[in-house]
């Protein structure tokens, strides 16, 4: 029951992101929160949020 729930959602978010003309392949880990599923649909009010580093920044993350 939980998979099919995940994957509607998954479905219904590619068809989101047709509609907003998004080409890119996408990514949706579980669980699928609240926070994933609005930033997955990559309307124009997302897109706007968009953070893109300047050039000659590094990453603020430290990866392990």
């Amino acid at each position: 029951m939980g998979s099919s729930v995940f994957f509607a959602i998954r479905d219904a978010l590619k068809a989101a992101r047709t509609e907003f003309g998004e080409e890119e392949v996408l990514s949706l880990r579980s669980p699928a929160t609240v926070e994933r599923i609005r930033i997955s649909c990559a309307d124009p009010i997302i897109r706007r949020a968009a953070v893109e580093p300047r050039e000659g920044e590094k990453s603020f993350f430290i990866s392990i």
